[in-house]
């Protein structure tokens, strides 16, 4: 069969809520994406992930209020590919008015990138910044959603060659476009997937940390887990057979040494 090519991008967007309100002040609405000036004073531990997150810091007292929190981080990622597939029809169901087909997808080489805005409201003006209690959550966030480990899954789940079979209750056999529209909507639920795994993850930190106010007893041993098939099953996250080795080959020695030195900056 013919084997069609397609590009698209997707964006998922997660909202992360930190820390209980704090008081009000005169309503300030978002600043512009120029960068912060708070950045070009982060010390050396921070600028990987402030870099490699595409991180800035903005003034929203709307999004925040909004949220009833005293600040917040919007983590988005983009991916932007090539997909291709094929099909086959393997016959008309008269009793069921249905065609069903065999498909077969394949992403190439996914180009993912990550961006991160740390909202905070306009009477956050800490004397040193980098050392509030505020600030340093948010980077918590920050360094979770950039994990190793789970960019990793994202470009695990998007790249694996799937096949399956799609049905049409339709007299006409479907076409081209229409097993497109199916392929679109099994990458979807894949980005919703995704979506679903870093919050969870945000939301365990949430849990630990009492939303950022109390200190997490063991740093190591929680960075550690996340991402983890154990980790993954206590957020009630299901992972399908395939997956659930891959994540788990994750925690071989090189892996941990590369998510101890992902964290190794947030020990106190």
């Amino acid at each position: 069969m013919e084997v069609n090519s397609n590009r698209t991008q997707y964006l998922i967007v997660a909202f992360v809520c930190i820390c209980p309100l704090a008081t009000s002040a005169p309503n300030v609405k978002a600043q512009s994406a120029k960068p912060h000036p708070w950045l070009a004073e982060a010390p050396g531990e921070f600028v990987r992930l402030i870099d490699g997150g595409n991180v800035n810091i903005v003034v929203d007292d709307d999004r925040v209020r909004k949220a009833a929190k005293s600040a917040l981080t919007v983590f988005q990622f983009s991916v932007d590919y090539d997909f291709r597939f094929r099909h086959r029809l393997i016959g008309y169901d008269r009793e069921a008015n249905a065609w069903q087909a065999k498909i077969v997808a394949w992403m190439d080489q996914p180009k993912i990138e990550l961006e991160h805005k740390v909202c905070v409201q306009s009477d956050f003006t800490p004397a040193l910044p980098w050392e509030s209690k505020l600030l340093r959550h948010e980077f918590d966030h920050v360094a979770i959603s950039t994990d190793p480990r789970f960019l990793k899954i994202i470009k695990r789940t998007l790249q694996q060659r799937r096949q399956w079979l799609e049905k049409w209750e339709q007299a006409n056999a479907p076409t081209d476009e229409e097993v497109r529209e199916r392929i679109l909507a099994t990458i979807k639920a894949d980005v919703q997937l995704l979506e679903k795994l870093v919050q969870s993850q945000y939301d365990l930190l949430d849990q630990e940390s009492a939303q950022g106010l109390s200190a997490i007893s063991s740093r190591k041993e929680f960075f550690s887990g996340l991402y983890s098939v154990e980790g993954l099953e206590r957020c009630k996250f299901e992972l399908d057979k395939t997956m659930r080795v891959f994540v788990g080959s994750l925690a071989n020695v090189s892996g941990k040494k590369e998510v101890e030195a992902h964290y190794l900056f947030l020990s106190p």
